[in-house]
């Protein structure tokens, strides 16, 4: 577990980003936190039957969308809210959605993220995550057909990565060289079964060798670092526009509540919650932008005012 915690955990990057932009990436992180927070209380009162929370994974979410360019499509699994959010997915039909009510994506058959957007260039998760690597594929070979200098990102997480499709998936794409980032979510856990369990390898990165992927098309990435996620994103996006071919982002993270809110966090080692949450994304980089001058008392105020108006509009619709 020591491998996976990030080790300068006050360290920030911005890459030229101005004040505004990193304010811009700020107020998009903090948007899903504030949902998952709502969410979850809806769950006790009974207003929704079930919640996947990406609670501590949401600068993965808002990094990739605020870094792939908007026409391009992203494959998310359930805990990517903040792809929807960030991507501007009206949130009276996201809560309609998770209500189950005709308004939702799915009519009312799915009370989850089993759904996606066209118009915001999001495809529906597949529940078993492996398989939807190969739509991935299909998106990217398309995109170098048409030789648009595009690409798709697919996420999954490290239990998928433990799937024959994953193999399938990223043996072809290295093949074929197509242009597709693949996102694995390495958040120590599949359901309930640890890291050390599911693999003997210490780093998904180390996969990509043995499919002819060079070392440096295979990055490790720190998920709770909201800048390291959003430029390792947009410089793999770009980098397959001159030159199609499979990039392997490892985000390193950590869920912090259960696979789903009914199963718990039980078997989890003591501790281990406690640790992580010191490198929590949104209050780590809060902090950081105040210490830079970045983030004053006036705008938080203003911004959490703004997002949970917006929230309430959307749960009124």
């Amino acid at each position: 577990m020591s491998e996976m915690f990030p080790h300068n955990p006050l360290k920030f990057d911005a890459r030229g980003l101005s004040t505004n932009e990193q304010r811009d990436l700020y107020a998009k992180l903090l948007l899903p936190r504030m949902i998952e927070e709502k969410m979850m209380s809806q769950l006790r009162q009974g207003k929704i039957s079930k919640w996947f929370s990406g609670l501590g994974q949401e600068a993965i979410s808002v990094g990739v969308a605020a870094a792939m360019p908007r026409d391009k499509f992203i494959f998310p699994m359930h805990r990517n809210l903040g792809i929807f959010t960030t991507r501007e997915v009206p949130l009276d039909r996201l809560f309609a959605q998770f209500q189950g009510k005709d308004h939702g994506f799915t009519k009312g058959r799915d009370r989850s993220f089993h759904f996606g957007s066209p118009e915001h260039h999001i495809v529906g998760m597949i529940s078993h995550l492996g398989p939807q690597l190969g739509l991935a594929d299909g998106v990217a070979l398309a995109e170098k057909l048409d030789n648009t200098g595009g690409c798709s990102f697919v996420f999954t997480g490290d239990g998928g990565a433990s799937e024959g499709d994953f193999h399938e998936a990223v043996n072809v794409a290295a093949v074929w060289q197509l242009p597709v980032i693949i996102g694995i979510e390495n958040n120590a856990w599949g359901l309930s079964t640890p890291s050390e369990q599911q693999f003997r390898c210490t780093h998904f990165t180390d996969k990509a060798v043995g499919y002819g992927i060079p070392q440096e098309d295979a990055i490790q990435v720190d998920g709770n670092d909201l800048f390291d996620v959003y430029h390792k994103v947009r410089d793999a996006s770009e980098s397959l526009r001159e030159k199609p071919r499979p990039i392997i982002l490892e985000f390193k993270t950590f869920r912090i509540r259960g696979h789903e809110e009914a199963s718990g966090t039980k078997y989890y080692p003591e501790g281990l919650i406690e640790r992580w949450s010191e490198v929590d994304p949104v209050t780590r980089i809060q902090a950081h932008l105040r210490t830079a001058g970045i983030l004053d008392e006036a705008f938080e105020e203003t911004l959490a005012a703004e997002h949970k108006a917006r929230m309430q509009d959307g749960l009124e619709e």
